[in-house]
């Protein structure tokens, strides 16, 4: 069979090429921040200055649902796992604790009925004491995305009306409007595949969670999540240091 014009050729033994990404950019102002490090347990929740990939690229589609957008945010989800995600830390945030009430309905996960072991209280509250770092921010958290090409209309909308990112009292606005840029290469936001061959001065790791080079595999019929065999935890190089206090902690970027 004759080969299309301009058809790619793929080479044994060769990885397939990366797919051609555009760029949006979009700045935010945090009216309240919290990010918690994907390491750190839910009820003891460590503050990271930076969001992971996966936060940003669930924001767009959890956005996209909001707007009864159900099949872009499908399509969106079925590319996400291509897509690239810098960000711009602020110039400098200020962490405290926060104690919570922490709220759940009781449920039968760890009934055992052969063995007469069963919750009497399934569909009552179980309420827990947590912490949880806060963050004041100093400037504006820059975003970028790098997308396939038929999707940019749908995330300028999703970016442009995000309204939180991190947690979800995480507030946030955007500052001005979505732009298509070039890629961001001066922004230290860098996977290990990068760092390994060029550790950047002047920066500091964080762990943050990104989706892996396969398609992402929903949980339910309608529905996705970060988490499970679709995500994994890895060190990223962030531009900045941090500072330890008495009652907190600081990160400062320059």
């Amino acid at each position: 069979m004759a080969r299309k014009k301009n058809q790619a050729v793929s080479e044994p033994g060769l990885s397939a090429p990366e797919p051609s990404l555009i760029w949006l950019k979009a700045a935010y102002q945090f009216h309240t921040f919290a990010y918690r490090d994907p390491r750190s347990a839910f009820a003891s929740a460590m503050g990271s200055p930076v969001v992971s990939p996966t936060t940003v690229l669930l924001g767009i589609a959890s956005t996209l649902f909001s707007f009864g957008k159900a099949v872009e945010a499908k399509n969106f989800i079925g590319v996400a796992h291509i897509c690239k995600v810098v960000i711009d830390a602020p110039d400098g945030i200020i962490f405290f604790r926060a104690f919570h009430q922490l709220r759940r309905y009781e449920s039968n996960k760890w009934d055992k009925p052969a063995e007469g072991k069963i919750n009497q209280r399934i569909g009552l509250t179980n309420i827990n004491q947590g912490t949880r770092e806060y963050g004041l921010v100093e400037g504006h958290t820059t975003v970028y995305v790098g997308i396939p090409e038929d999707h940019i209309e749908n995330v300028k909308m999703a970016l442009t009306n995000l309204g939180h990112l991190g947690t979800h009292d995480s507030m946030c606005s955007i500052v001005g409007n979505v732009e298509i840029c070039s890629e961001p290469n001066d922004v230290i936001y860098m996977p290990p595949e990068k760092w390994q061959s060029n550790v950047p001065y002047g920066a500091t790791v964080v762990t943050l969670s990104r989706f892996k080079n396969k398609p992402i595999e929903p949980t339910l019929p309608h529905w996705w999540m970060a988490g499970g065999e679709d995500t994994e935890q890895v060190p990223y190089f962030i531009k900045g240091r941090f500072e330890g206090t008495s009652r907190g902690k600081i990160y400062r970027k320059q």
